[in-house]
């Protein structure tokens, strides 16, 4: 017995420390990334196996199981209640009314807290692989979309949620750990279009603008076949997903941000960000604080082994076949072009916090205050400048959670839930307000 109350207190201090870490060294934060990532969305475990090891250890007079589990305990749980709390964007944004405007109907659909322990599976809902959406007319490179339709029985909401993954421009792919999430979205009535934008080396920011361009233009011209209203786009992504997203969102119909062959009208009527970047030239600038001392390609001992996960990267197409690892110093500069005190403008003209006006659709800020790509203050300034252009925005940080937090934790992580709970409800009041 008192072996297994010193395992679980064990467990429960070391996934409690992981949530309390932050390293302002960068090669130590990238490694540090998943562990933290990972004790955070175990964080209800940890506190429940800190309670029963420090129980155990009362009974068994164990003063180490007790003093770890009760420290286990004790900041896991503090971590779940300042993650989960409830906060009043929605009031500032919507109003104090604004659960009203949701029917009753879709509430029941929706989840019932920010948090609960009891996370159940959507339902299973088709979805279609492979779509084409449309072709490059300059370089005939075609442009594809996984579609996820609303299962039989479940109502339309008339909206369509464009998603655009992340992974720093250069890497990963559409269905990237998201098929829970999407599954309940579509248990809404929503229909997603889940994205596969081109990716650098092959394009640069421009072109990728113009592919999600191509993609709001495609699901306007199809609305009618599966049912959704063509002024009810929500574009939504990730990292650099969620840059693209918030620049498309913010630049409708601008011809320096759509290609010749788009003649539609490309306002849409929301935009969802998961942990983006707002500003480029700050985001080069952490970059170079931070990761200056990455080494690349300069010895054997470091060739040798990024080789090695760039071939097992392309042969899971995590990677794109022209594609290659890049460190964070690197990632803006392969991606405009040159570096920021060069090529100002163009950092600035791909920056979404330049592009904030009156016209810009409601917004919602999803972001982690650990965030090891540094995004917490850019955020903050975008939601201040949308807040003061008379914009509806609505800005929910995380306490101690990291970059990514949605994608790698079980389905009983709370800061996943939290995002999911808000989420949903911001998408139902576009729908039906």
């Amino acid at each position: 017995m008192t072996k297994l109350s010193r395992f679980l207190s064990t467990f429960s201090a070391l996934v409690a420390c992981f949530t309390l870490v932050r390293s302002r060294f960068g090669l130590l934060s990238i490694f540090l990334w998943i562990p933290k990532v990972l004790a955070c969305g175990l964080s209800p475990l940890a506190a429940l196996s800190g309670f029963l090891g420090a129980a155990l250890g009362l009974v068994n007079r164990d003063l180490r199981s007790m003093v770890l589990g009760l420290f286990g305990a004790s900041v896991a749980t503090r971590y779940v209640y300042k993650v989960t709390g409830p906060h009043h964007g929605f009031e500032r944004a919507f109003g104090p009314d604004w659960e009203a405007c949701i029917p009753p109907q879709v509430r029941q659909e929706m989840l019932s807290r920010r948090w609960s322990l009891r996370a159940f599976d959507p339902p299973r809902t088709p979805w279609i692989q492979d779509v084409h959406i449309a072709t490059d007319p300059q370089d005939g490179d075609r442009l594809y979309a996984d579609l996820w339709i609303p299962h039989e029985g479940v109502t339309p909401s008339g909206l369509v949620v464009l998603y655009l993954h992340g992974s720093g421009w250069h890497y990963g792919g559409k269905d990237m750990r998201t098929r829970r999430f999407f599954r309940h979205l579509t248990n809404q009535g929503h229909v997603i279009i889940d994205f596969a934008y081109r990716l650098a080396p092959r394009v640069d920011l421009y072109q990728m603008i113009f592919d999600v361009k191509r993609a709001i233009s495609w699901m306007k011209n199809n609305a009618v076949n599966y049912g959704v209203d063509e002024n009810k786009i929500v574009l939504m992504g990730g990292s650099a997903g969620a840059q693209l997203a918030l620049l498309a969102a913010y630049t409708p119909n601008d011809p320096r941000f759509q290609p010749l062959d788009v003649q539609q009208d490309t306002s849409i009527c929301g935009v969802v960000s998961y942990y983006g970047p707002t500003d480029l030239i700050e985001l080069h600038r952490y970059f170079e604080a931070k990761f200056r001392r990455i080494p690349v390609r300069r010895s054997f001992l470091i060739k040798v082994p990024i080789t090695r996960w760039e071939k097992r990267a392309r042969r899971t197409g995590f990677l794109p076949p022209d594609g290659r690892f890049v460190t964070p110093i690197e990632i803006l500069p392969n991606l405009i072009g040159d570096l920021p005190d060069r090529a100002t403008d163009l950092y600035n003209l791909f920056s979404p916090i330049n592009h904030v006006g009156a016209h810009c659709p409601p917004t919602l800020l999803l972001q982690g205050l650990h965030d090891f790509g540094g995004m917490v203050n850019q955020v903050r300034s975008l939601h201040e400048a949308l807040f003061n252009a008379g914009v509806m925005s609505i800005l929910v940080e995380f306490h101690n959670t990291e970059h990514g937090f949605d994608l790698i934790p079980p389905k009983w992580s709370p800061a996943t839930q939290a995002a999911t709970y808000d989420t949903e409800r911001f998408l139902a009041l576009l729908a039906y307000s």
